[in-house]
């Protein structure tokens, strides 16, 4: 009653996304002021145009766990009969992260996007709502993917309506309406009843129209439907409303209690049995049903059914299927505060024992015992000793906080005490890097059990290595192979990890030496962990100093080793370096074949191979001129990759495309990006050329040729960071040598060349040995070398390079009177940058064959088709094929090989392209172009 506009809004946005237009709507307003009715009732308003409804309320005991309020909303349980609903769980746990250094501050990434992907699989099946209540309780996590829903939810047939009260207020669920673009969402705001409303309400609680008594009784209630449905309540239980002449009025002058007040009147009229019952369930929270209730409160289920039934017919509980739960949070919540506070702390222990024997899942036991009696610390060891690896995996945070108490509250002699430092020396690597490498060092200084050292050990170097400190983790692998108490495998194994730092410090001499003793000893020892390693290793240092099929063979020996290692992250660190490899090498199906294979795995484990994946993807598809796909890529990647030190590369990437396609302020605001990033991880040295690249490109925008050589020239003979630039940037040789000869600096035009053609000779890759030709053909102005190496780019392939080779080659030609093969090699030029949308790069050759004299002076470059069906991708095409087809962007996903992600970015694209706004839309476009195209009097 009273809320008939905000109700008539989301039943239109109900309707609209019935339709497949999806649409979000947030309602805010004070405890009680009606805004479970209004979700409820919009929830009711899907169900009747045929929509599936999901519906879930977060609760304040379950803040520190990820993903509990969308995880319970979709339904996501490993045991899940639903094959969608329990391989969706499964990112939620994935034991892959464990130990694995920072995981925590990427875990939520893997599991957003198995929760869109499910939700995308429903959407495919047909309409879908979802209903989240309270969501100023809500965990950050589950917050961060209803953000990410929003921002997709215009494109599926999908509403989403969500309610949360302003105080407390939720930083996350701020940003939800802060941050979100206009039009994207609906916000609601509930105000308090109007009089008229307020009438309406008391005319049908109380049976008549309210009197002047009632009318002033209900004023204090200031117009929340709560409040005046508590106050009729305890009128009515006091017997003090008369209906008369369809008049009701209050027999007696009252004074009209506070909320609090009223609630506990209703509860005034339960038995004591029924209130301590209660007070229970109101301590168990969400994990409260009558299995786990009877096994808190020590007494048998048939004798809780009674009451259970009881305080439901009393409208103070409802029962929700297997769970019991409280009418309005403020009655759980006031029963809550009832309980003396070591009397609440002994029911959470107890809460604690009883799930932790129903083998309930480890984060609901420790949310219970964060709040447990501190009498419970033998309890709390001896469960942490068993369950911490779990609950690191699923809800760090959790688990840092009951390791601390464990480690507060227990004797400093028990035995156990060292295994509880272990685990928390991992929880912290899994969340904080730096707090793990201090805390490890003291925990090590302290060490009475031996046993234990190697594993302390690799927590240190693990957290050194992650905060881009190879040398110190090289100090401290070093450390531990000379410890006596390290068991001779684990000290092969730090040797060969030790070369590994020794390769992404620079020192590739010492890195040989380091690698290939490892390897002798892994092979005496028949250790594959450390053979891994120090082959891994070799491999990198060979491509690094001379690329080739040895290189290659060197990285399959090593990945054929890596499923053996100590952790499954560094397979994927091989698996992802080997894919580079072969592109490197011009092996893309190889490299296609090898990324396509760890696509799955990435997905779940995140961390910094996320990024890396999605960074290499992106360099593939740069280098095949597939310009399209590699923005949908550094897209995808951005979103995982500013915590492990991958968003510098990700926006130089795109920078450089926006460069080539002549839009030099997105260009600018990439680069911008890319400095501004804190990037510190140490995979992420390898990749620092690429903003050297963006940035040089920029300054020859700008007219700055000098400036770009006096860059790019530095680099390559002082290294970037710690690699040594003439060995990581052989493929920039070709631009050195035309700007050197530009400011004629012959000399080291020549000094560049020999670097090139060394190169080639060493790994016979096509593009390698097309660098090398077209070096040559610029230092002699020999047109046919540069023709050789257009040829060799072509193979590779590598349009850009072969453009930029068919243009030198043009103007050389022009300049020697052959002007009809110069008018082919311009023509190949510019139907090449015409493929790739490189605007600027065709300005360029136009301008210059306009000196030369081709006879093509005048003409306009081609453009590439920005807007409409002709300006999809291949990739595009295929994908808006899955969408009319009503696959899911996981399932097209699937299909294609790559990341859904990159699906999900594809179809945005494709829908700005068509200007659309839903995969509904696309669908009908796709499905009415087939018809078209089809043959007549040929069906379906």
């Amino acid at each position: 009653m009273g809320r008939e506009a905000e109700t008539q809004v989301l039943a239109e946005l109900a309707a609209s996304a019935a339709a497949g237009a999806g649409r979000t709507a947030l309602v805010s307003g004070e405890a009680g002021i009606g805004k479970t009715a209004l979700l409820r009732s919009a929830a009711a308003t899907a169900e009747r145009l045929g929509m599936r409804v999901l519906y879930a309320a977060a609760q304040e005991l379950e803040h520190q766990r990820p993903f509990t309020l969308m995880s319970a909303c979709l339904g996501m349980d490993s045991d899940s009969a639903d094959p969608a609903r329990a391989r969706a769980a499964e990112f939620l746990r994935d034991e892959a992260r464990y130990g694995l250094p920072g995981a925590t501050a990427t875990a939520a990434l893997p599991a957003v996007g198995a929760m869109l992907g499910l939700v995308e699989d429903m959407c495919a099946q047909g309409p879908l709502a979802l209903v989240l209540d309270d969501l100023q309780w809500a965990d950050p996590a589950s917050v961060q993917a209803l953000h990410r829903l929003m921002l997709s939810a215009q494109q599926l047939p999908l509403l989403i309506a969500a309610a949360w009260r302003p105080v407390p207020r939720a930083r996350e669920v701020n940003l939800l309406s802060r941050t979100l673009a206009v039009g994207v969402i609906t916000l609601l705001e509930l105000e308090s009843l109007t009089p008229s409303a307020v009438s309406a309400l008391l005319a049908d609680q109380c049976g008549g129209e309210p009197g002047p008594r009632l009318r002033r009784v209900a004023e204090g209630a200031a117009g929340n439907p709560l409040y005046l449905e508590e106050l009729v309540a305890a009128l009515h239980r006091e017997e003090a409303i008369e209906v008369r002449a369809g008049t009701a009025d209050v027999s007696v002058d009252c004074e009209l209690p506070s909320l609090p007040g009223l609630i506990t009147h209703r509860l005034a009229y339960l038995r004591d049995d029924v209130l301590h019952v209660l007070r229970v369930a109101a301590v168990l929270g969400s994990d409260c049903t009558v299995t786990r209730l009877a096994a808190v409160l020590e007494k048998p289920t048939h004798e809780l059914l009674r009451i259970v039934a009881e305080v439901v017919a009393a409208g103070v509980l409802r029962d929700d299927g297997d769970r019991l739960v409280f009418r309005h949070d403020l009655i759980r919540r006031s029963l809550y505060d009832a309980v003396t506070g070591s009397a609440r702390e002994m029911l959470h222990l107890r809460a604690a024992q009883a799930l932790a024997h129903a083998a309930t899942a480890p984060e609901r036991v420790a949310e219970h015992l964060l709040q447990g009696a501190p009498e419970g610390g033998e309890f709390l060891t001896a469960w942490l000793v068993q369950s911490a690896a779990r609950l690191t995996t699923r809800a760090p945070a959790l688990a840092l906080g009951l390791l601390r108490r464990a480690l507060a509250l227990g004797d400093p002699g028990d035995p156990r005490r060292e295994l509880l430092h272990l685990h928390h020396a991992v929880a912290q690597l899994t969340r904080d890097v730096g707090e793990a490498e201090e805390g490890d060092r003291v925990a090590l200084s302290s060490l009475r059990d031996p046993r234990l050292e190697s594993t302390l050990r690799w927590i240190t170097v693990q957290a050194s290595f992650a905060r881009g400190r190879p040398d110190r983790a090289l100090d401290e692998a070093r450390t531990a192979c000379a410890s006596p108490h390290v068991p001779t495998v684990d000290s092969v194994r730090f040797q060969a990890f030790g070369s590994i730092c020794l390769l992404a410090s620079g020192d590739l001499a010492q890195t040989g030496a380091t690698a290939a003793a490892a390897r002798r000893s892994a092979g005496e020892l028949g250790d594959n962990p450390a053979l891994a390693h120090a082959l891994h290793v070799l491999a990198a240092k060979r491509f690094v100093e001379a690329p080739d099929d040895e290189a290659l063979e060197l990285a399959r020996q090593a990945s054929s080793l890596m499923p053996e290692t100590m952790h499954p992250a560094q397979w994927l660190g091989g698996k992802l370096a080997m894919a580079n490899c072969y592109a490197d090498l011009d092996h893309c199906q190889d490299a296609l074949r090898t990324l396509a294979a760890v696509r799955d795995a990435v997905e779940h484990t995140g961390g910094v191979f996320l990024p890396w994946y999605h960074l290499s993807c992106a360099l593939l598809a740069f280098h095949a001129g597939d310009w399209d796909d590699a923005l949908a890529d550094v897209e995808a990647g951005l979103g995982s990759g500013k915590a492990f030190g991958m968003s510098r590369a990700l926006h130089a990437v795109a920078a450089l495309i926006a460069v080539h396609r002549d839009q030099t302020a997105v260009a600018e605001a990439h680069l911008t990006a890319s400095d501004g990033a804190s990037d510190s991880g140490t995979f992420a040295w390898f990749y620092e050329y690429l903003p050297l690249c963006a940035s040089a490109l920029i300054d020859e925008a700008r007219n700055e040729p000098e400036r770009a050589y006096r860059r790019l020239a530095l680099a390559f003979d002082r290294g970037i960071g710690h690699l040594p630039g003439r060995l990581i940037l052989g493929f920039l040789t070709p631009d050195l040598v035309r700007l050197a000869l530009a400011g004629n600096d012959t000399a080291n035009a020549r000094r560049f060349a020999d670097a090139a053609r060394a190169r080639s000779e060493i790994s016979g890759a096509p593009h390698h040995v097309g660098d090398a030709r077209r070096c040559q053909g610029l230092l002699l102005q020999d047109p046919d070398l540069l023709l050789d190496a257009a040829r060799c780019y072509q193979e590779a392939p590598r349009p850009l390079n072969e453009a930029r080779a068919c243009t030198d080659a043009a103007e050389l030609l022009a300049r020697s009177g052959r002007l009809a093969e110069a008018r082919a090699a311009l023509d190949r030029a510019l139907a090449l940058h015409a493929r790739l949308g490189a605007d600027w790069d065709a300005a360029r050759a136009t301008t210059r064959l306009r000196a030369a004299r081709t006879g093509r002076g005048g003409r306009t470059p081609p453009n590439a088709v920005r807007h409409g069906w002709n300006a999809l991708t291949t990739t595009e095409r295929l994908i808006a094929d899955h969408v009319a087809k009503g696959q899911s962007n996981p399932k097209a996903a699937a299909c294609m090989g790559i990341s859904p992600r990159t699906v999900s970015t594809h179809v945005s694209n494709i829908l700005r392209k068509l200007g659309m706004t839903s995969r509904v839309e696309l669908a009908a476009e796709v499905i009415r172009r087939q018809n078209r195209d089809r043959p007549s009097g040929r069906s379906e």
